[in-house]
């Protein structure tokens, strides 16, 4: 098959989950013998390689930032939950992928793009091409996980964002955590069918992260520092180990994002422990070289989450042979309870999270010893056993694809 996916995230430029997730399906598809593209609508360069099969197109977003231009005045247009309710960026995107997918004459038997804003919007109005949306977390899920009630800007651009998944011929989510709240929230309505199929995950450049035993008492967090996932309650359940007489050091790797209390995340975060006097690092964002490293350092590994579709770091942690503990509320929380890889705790719990956290602190070989249950398990994950389940898929929306044409021509 000719597939081509669209995501701005595509590494190296972002690491991020939506990013990695299409880099490693890409490449997984490309050597199982697919044609594979990836287009990439990012700054204002243009530049185009073929790297393992994959050929990656990266040109400018086509893009217009309104309340940029209008200075001070643009905070008139933008309201409570900018970016993530951007029109103009909705806009842009939609104008942008669409127009570069004619200009290059690519031409997909199928084109596969993430849930939230308007990368696949052509695409889901013309019908010309089988889409596939893959379910990541919609844009405005953050926005409407803290406050229920959003804006009328925010309910708009949530219905726009909402629109392509539902006119896709197919839908794949990582975890059905993310299916069920989907649902619960009326974003995806109770007919509408849904693929789980979680990410696919190579754990060979983690395999020669030594085990557990000689590390010193760290607890590393990997991902974005954002009020959503939960490193406020990390900080609180480690102030709760410390009056039991277990210090704990806390290593957060990624990039600030977002503000709480008006205050930037990173910020606010680093007020927080001094004030509980939790000792804290930020190491900022790390190329995907160095965290094996990371995790190597770790004597467990914590995906705090209040929500995470998946959560590729609970994964990593286990392939480093480190137990993690997750919340309920990630989709890896199925994964750390099927292979005994660590504890699932309840989201925003921190004595639940001390009480995990408490025997891999105060017990290195009962920490390598979870750990190493962890690291065999991810094997099940192999990236050519998910490329062949997302082949079933794209057959999928291609059959369906036709029988739309088909009864549309009938019409």
């Amino acid at each position: 098959m000719r597939i081509a996916f669209l995501c701005e995230q595509y590494p190296p430029i972002i690491w991020d989950g939506a990013g990695v997730y299409t880099h490693d399906i890409a490449h997984a598809l490309a050597r199982r013998g697919h044609e594979v593209h990836v287009l990439c609508t990012q700054g204002r360069g243009v530049r185009d390689e073929v790297f393992e099969g994959v050929h990656v197109y990266r040109r400018p977003l086509l893009r217009a930032p309104l309340s940029r231009y209008l200075g001070p005045a643009g905070k008139l247009i933008t309201g409570r939950d900018h970016p993530r309710d951007s029109l103009t960026l909705r806009a842009s995107l939609a104008l942008s992928y669409g127009f570069w997918l004619r200009r290059l004459g690519i031409r997909p038997d199928v084109i596969e793009t993430q849930d939230g804003e308007t990368r696949g919007l052509f695409t889901a109005l013309g019908r010309r091409t089988p889409l596939v949306i893959h379910l990541h977390t919609p844009t405005m899920m953050d926005v409407r996980l803290r406050d229920p009630e959003l804006t009328r800007k925010g309910e708009f651009a949530d219905r726009v964002d909402r629109f392509s998944a539902l006119r896709a011929d197919v839908r794949t989510s990582p975890s059905q955590l993310l299916v069920d709240t989907l649902r619960e929230l009326d974003w995806l309505r109770p007919d509408t069918d849904v693929d789980v199929i979680p990410y696919p995950f190579d754990n060979r450049p983690f395999a020669d992260v030594p085990t557990a035993e000689h590390t010193g008492r760290d607890l590393v967090v990997v991902g974005r520092l954002e009020w959503r996932k939960g490193l406020d309650v990390l900080i609180d359940a480690a102030a709760r180990l410390q009056t039991r007489g277990v210090d704990a050091k806390l290593i957060f790797v990624g990039q600030s994002s977002g503000r709480v209390d008006g205050i930037e995340t990173g910020t606010w975060l680093e007020r927080r422990a001094a004030d509980l006097g939790v000792p804290v690092r930020f190491d900022g964002h790390v190329s995907r070289t160095e965290l094996p490293g990371r995790y190597g350092e770790a004597r467990a590994v914590v995906v705090p989450s209040r929500f995470e579709s998946f959560s590729i770091a609970g994964l990593e942690g286990m392939a480093a042979a480190r137990p993690v503990v997750a919340t309920a509320t990630t989709g890896v929380a199925t994964w750390v309870d099927r292979w005994k890889g660590g504890v699932v705790v309840p989201p925003e719990n921190p004595d639940a999270m001390a009480d995990a956290l408490e025997p891999f602190l105060t017990d290195p070989a009962h920490a390598a010893t979870v750990g190493l249950r962890g690291r065999g398990g991810t094997a099940e994950l192999d990236p050519a056993l998910i490329a062949a389940r997302r082949e079933e898929v794209y057959l999928k929306a291609i059959a369906r694809h036709q029988i739309h044409g088909a009864g549309k021509g009938r019409r």
